[in-house]
């Protein structure tokens, strides 16, 4: 079975979707997410290290998370903005966790988590201005991490009269190209700064968010340096306001945020969609990129949709500090965790007094930053024969801190294909 989320406002679009599916797919059931409650992912690692495979928000994805189970094929009905699935979208891709567990193995040469059930292939169908070139990479990516292949990226607006998806995305085109160009042209060269708007683009609330813990170690590095900032915290939502005018009243602009599902968080995406489509004046944007996984090829997409984000937002892009490897900081707490990040961290402050003098990441600093791209030959290789045995002790031992009872590969909803 093929399960399509469809998750467009109009349930109007139901016989298109079958139509463009029909040479596709001998069965297929839609479920228009529209009318369902479904909340951001919140980061909380619960699906994963205290009730393995059942996600800790109560609402109506449980469903899904159930059809998932019965399935091997899933496409994605979605608007579209900056080119890329709108929050709605996105948000019905980020709950999808609980379908893989904690435990990391190498697959295709990559770290990823292991399937809980069964690999599940994986296709988006968009409306709108959607960046296809993007949408295609991203799509490959996720179906990758699911064990299965892209189904392909289809647009929606291509099958209706009057519409043309080239023309309408000739513009974030260009956007990227621009970014592109701008990232490629690295300086070293001193850009004078006195304040910085940092936004935590986590959706983990603060006390748990290791985006928050990496921002407060890199704004060491900025007041070293004579530089102030103010912080908002957008998983409160109190703060949106506050945020949404210092960013369109602030000359310089950092947004941190983890990588989620290979690309950003649905409660960031859906922040940005409010913004005001022209600013009060100029901005410099930059961004802070982080994952739990070690390699630095992991976060490039990520990186690419962002240097097409800054534009379309109306500034000028900053660069990106790229790194991996963050998953433990959330466990600081342990003091042998903490003894091991503490260099990580210690480098982000170091970034923040580089920040502080050249006023950007486009630096052979914040290049060097991110270290390795994959991990090399031997290392995967030991990874699969020695590595792993620690690596799932450590999480066995995690989850069992957390007050965890069964085990972390445990299939709550059987396995029913």
């Amino acid at each position: 079975m093929t399960l399509v989320l469809n998750t467009l406002e109009s349930g109007e679009v139901a016989e298109l979707i079958k139509e463009l599916l029909a040479t596709k797919d001998s069965e297929v059931e839609i479920v228009n997410t529209a009318e369902m409650k479904i909340m951001h992912c919140v980061g909380c690692n619960m699906c994963w290290l205290k009730t393995p495979g059942v996600c800790a928000i109560k609402d109506d994805y449980e469903i899904i998370l159930k059809k998932l189970v019965a399935s091997d094929g899933l496409w994605v009905v979605a608007d579209t903005k900056f080119g890329f699935l709108d929050y709605r979208g996105k948000r019905a891709l980020d709950r999808i966790v609980p379908m893989l567990n904690m435990y990391i193995e190498i697959r295709d040469g990559w770290e990823r988590h292991q399937l809980r059930y069964h690999p599940l292939n994986f296709g988006v169908i968009y409306k709108g201005n959607g960046n296809k070139e993007l949408l295609e990479e991203w799509s490959m990516r996720v179906a990758m991490n699911l064990g299965g292949h892209s189904l392909g990226v289809l647009a929606l607006d291509a099958h209706q009269e009057g519409a043309s998806p080239a023309e309408a995305n000739e513009n974030i085109v260009e956007n990227a190209a621009d970014a592109a160009e701008i990232a490629e042209t690295c300086t070293d060269s001193p850009e004078k700064i006195e304040h910085v708007i940092i936004l935590n683009g986590s959706p983990r609330v603060k006390k748990n968010s290791n985006t928050n813990k990496i921002i407060q170690t890199f704004a060491e590095g900025l007041e070293a340096a004579g530089i102030t900032h103010k912080l908002y915290s957008l998983s409160n939502r109190t703060e949106w306001d506050e945020a949404r005018e210092a960013f369109m009243t602030n000359d310089n602009i950092i947004i941190a945020l983890p990588l989620f599902v290979e690309c950003l968080p649905s409660l960031l995406l859906e922040f940005l969609s409010a913004l005001p489509t022209e600013r009060k004046q100029p901005a410099k944007l930059s961004f802070i990129l982080h994952s739990g996984f070690d390699e630095g090829h992991q976060l490039r997409l990520g990186e690419k949709f962002l240097k097409t984000l800054a534009p379309q937002l109306g500034c000028t892009y900053g660069g990106t500090l790229v790194k991996g490897g963050s998953f433990m900081l959330r466990m600081r707490d342990n003091s042998y965790i903490k003894k091991m990040t503490d260099k990580m961290l210690a480098a982000y402050a170091t970034m923040g007094l580089s920040f502080a003098h050249n006023g950007n990441f486009l630096t052979t600093d914040a290049q060097k930053f991110t270290g390795s791209e994959q991990n090399p030959w031997l290392g995967r290789s030991l990874f699969n024969l020695v590595i792993y045995r620690i690596v799932k002790r450590n999480f066995d031992r995690f989850a069992k801190e957390w007050g965890c009872t069964r085990p972390l590969d445990d299939k709550p909803y059987g396995d029913l294909t």
